[in-house]
This record gives C-alpha cells, sequence and structure tokens, in this order.
C-alpha cells in the first residue's frame, strides 16, 4: 500500500478522546492525593490504589493510548491497520478504569468487572498494534521503544489479574504485587516516555542530533535491570542507573545539536521530569513509596502534561486550521497555548511533587497545579 501523509492521519476525535479520559483521571487521583495523602503512602489501602490506578492507568496510559494512535503511523511510516478500532477500545478502557476506581472506592464488587473491561481494551489495542507493527517496512528504535511498551501494557493487567485471583482462591503471593508494580511503572512508563521524548524533544528543537544508538542501549540496559530488580538482584538495580545515565545523554545530545535555541514550555517539563526520575531512582533502595511518589508524580505527571502541550496544540492546529492556511488568517501554532498557565502549572505541580513524601501539604500545592494545566488544554480547545 502507498503510504502517504494522509493515509497517516487520525481523526483528532480519536486521540483527543483518549486525552480527555485521562485528564479526567488526572483530575480525580489529584483530588484523592490531596484529601487522602496518608492512603497513597500505606501500602494496598484501598484509597491509595484507587489514586494509583486513575493516575497510572487513567490518566498516564489514557494519553499513552492517545498518543500511540497519533506517533505509531509517523513513527513507522505506515497507517494504522483500522482507524476505526480505536473508538471501542477508548470506550472499553475509560468504563473499565471508571469502574476499577469506583470498586477501590466503596464497591469492590465493580473491581473485577473494571478490570476485566481494561484488559480487553488493552488487549484489544495491543493487536492493533502488532498488526500495525507487521505492516512497517522498517523500524527505528523509537519503534522498538512502543513495541516493548505495548508488551507491557498487556503484562501489567495481566499480573494484577492474577494477583486479584489469587486473592480470592488463596494462593496470594505479595512478590507478584511486585512484578505488577515494576512492570507498569518501569516497563510502561519508563520506556515509553523516554522512546517518545527522544521523537518529540527532536522534532520540537528542531534537532539534528538524534542518536538511535543511544536509545537502544537504554532499551536493552532498561529491560535487562527492570528483569533484575524484580529478580531482586543487586545488579538490575545498577544497569537501571545505567539506562537513567543513557536516557540523559539522549536528551543533552539531542539538545546539544538543536537549531531551535530556546527551550519551549513542553521541553522544559521533559528535562524536569527526567530530574525526578533520577531522584526517584535514588530513593529507590532506601524509601521505596516516595520513589513511587516522586515517579508518579514527579516524573509521570509532570512530562506527560508538558507533552500534552505540545501534542494537543499541533493536533488541534492541524485538524482545524491547517486547511485554512494561505486562505484565511490562522493563529500561530505557538499562540494556541496560553503558556502563562502551562508555566504556573509546571512550577506548582514540581513543588507539589517534591513535598508529597514528605508532608500531607504537598498534596494540596500538587492540586493547585492541575487547575492551570486544565485551563491551557481548554484555552487549545476553545481556539
Amino acid at each position: 500500500m502507498l503510504v502517504t501523509a494522509k493515509n497517516r492521519t487520525v481523526p483528532l476525535s480519536l486521540p483527543l478522546g483518549f486525552f480527555l479520559v485521562g485528564e479526567g483521571f488526572f483530575l480525580l487521583a489529584s483530588l484523592l492525593l490531596a484529601l487522602h495523602p496518608e492512603a497513597v503512602l500505606t501500602p494496598r489501602h484501598p484509597l491509595g490504589l484507587a489514586a494509583a490506578h486513575a493516575l497510572f492507568l487513567g490518566f498516564g496510559v489514557g494519553v499513552l493510548l492517545g498518543a500511540m494512535h497519533q506517533l505509531v503511523p509517523v513513527v513507522l511510516e505506515v497507517p494504522l491497520f483500522r482507524v476505526g478500532w480505536g473508538y471501542p477500545v477508548l470506550l472499553l478502557f475509560g468504563l473499565g478504569v471508571l469502574l476499577l476506581v469506583l470498586g477501590f472506592l466503596g464497591w469492590p464488587g465493580l473491581v473485577p468487572l473494571g478490570g476485566a473491561l481494561a484488559l480487553l481494551a488493552l488487549l484489544w489495542f495491543a493487536l492493533h498494534m502488532l498488526l500495525t507493527f507487521r505492516a512497517a517496512p522498517r523500524w527505528n528504535p523509537v519503534g522498538t521503544a512502543l513495541a516493548w511498551t505495548v508488551f507491557y501494557l498487556v503484562l501489567t493487567p495481566l499480573l494484577g489479574l492474577l494477583q486479584a485471583l489469587a486473592l480470592r482462591f488463596g494462593f496470594y503471593d505479595p512478590e507478584r504485587l511486585y512484578w505488577h508494580l515494576g512492570a507498569g511503572l518501569l516497563g510502561v512508563f519508563l520506556l515509553s516516555v523516554v522512546g517518545v521524548g527522544h521523537k518529540l524533544v527532536g522534532m520540537f528543537t528542531l534537532s539534528h542530533g538524534e542518536r538511535g544508538d543511544l536509545l537502544g542501549l537504554f532499551l536493552f540496559a532498561a529491560n535487562l535491570g527492570l528483569l533484575g530488580l524484580l529478580l531482586r538482584e543487586r545488579l538490575g538495580y545498577l544497569l537501571l542507573l545505567v539506562a537513567y545515565a543513557l536516557a540523559l545523554g539522549d536528551a543533552l545530545f539531542i539538545l546539544r545539536h538543536r537549531m531551535k535555541r530556546a527551550l519551549d514550555l513542553g521541553v522544559r517539563h521533559y528535562l524536569l521530569a527526567l530530574g525526578f526520575l533520577g531522584l526517584a531512582l535514588l530513593a529507590l533502595p532506601f524509601r521505596p513509596a516516595w520513589a513511587v511518589a516522586w515517579f508518579g508524580l514527579g516524573f509521570l505527571g509532570v512530562v506527560v502534561a508538558g507533552m500534552l502541550y505540545k501534542i494537543l496544540p499541533f493536533l488541534v492546529w492541524t485538524h482545524r486550521y491547517a486547511p485554512l492556511a494561505g486562505k484565511a488568517r490562522v493563529p500561530l501554532l505557538k499562540e494556541m497555548l496560553p503558556e502563562g498557565a502551562g508555566e504556573v502549572s509546571m512550577v506548582f505541580l514540581a513543588l507539589g511533587a517534591l513535598l508529597f513524601p514528605l508532608t500531607p501539604f504537598g498534596g494540596w500545592v500538587w492540586l493547585l497545579g492541575v487547575f492551570p494545566h486544565l485551563y491551557a488544554l481548554w484555552e487549545v480547545m476553545r481556539r
């Protein structure tokens, strides 16, 4: 099939739907963080599980699914196998995560149904990506990172399902929860954020210095490090530190060869998130709960917020104004986003993430950063 820019185009409603679902869960998770910080830092507390699934699954994975529907055709230079499959995935995913979170909030009977719907959505998405990847004429390191992400997107809920069945049938093992967390946090988010960041940072800084070999080494070290960490091997932790160093080196190499000298809001979010990732890795052997908080809020929360500041204006401008370019006055891409609101949000989100493990007040600081973030995205869609 002849691949053109036109047949690689994905309707705005598909990624936007995932983004809106993700932002809803982002607000819900942030409210739970502010109102019940003690539950979030307590292992297996129902309110903490609700907040964690709203943040990591609803927000993190929700935005990731929307971004991948848009990004995979660009990275692989091939259209999605069936664009229409994204809509039932969106419906199943949003409903499943909602029921799952409500189950943890006080209706435990909803947990199996919500988990089953979310798992079905992720399996359908994985099948869609598999069929799309098979049609790709060639792969690159970013495509490989996304392929690994899809693998962990399936593995993580399967491990969670096994844990739920273990509770019901009496063969519960806390070790499996550790694998569920590791596959979800490091397998899904570490690999996807660094892989997507490699592509987007280079794209939005007009860099000519992308080195695929650094990203490839990062993927090798990160996967081996995750496996070693889950097997309780000290070498696994050391390999994760090596992977972190490679991620930093990759970002710095791209920035060193950029043509656009000023670092825009999205890139600053990405670099700030890498700082929180280092903080989380340093805290992991000594304060695991702190490490998870800094990873979830400081790394994932900050970087996803920043990437949305780049992805959403680009998508809205492309679908709404690109056909009018040269025929009527259209806004510049940089005019789509109220950067002042994004700046304020970044400060409060970063400060709240830093403080959250140290004081309950951190959750309220974080929440203050959510509202200007939502306002900025609303203005993008309204313009």
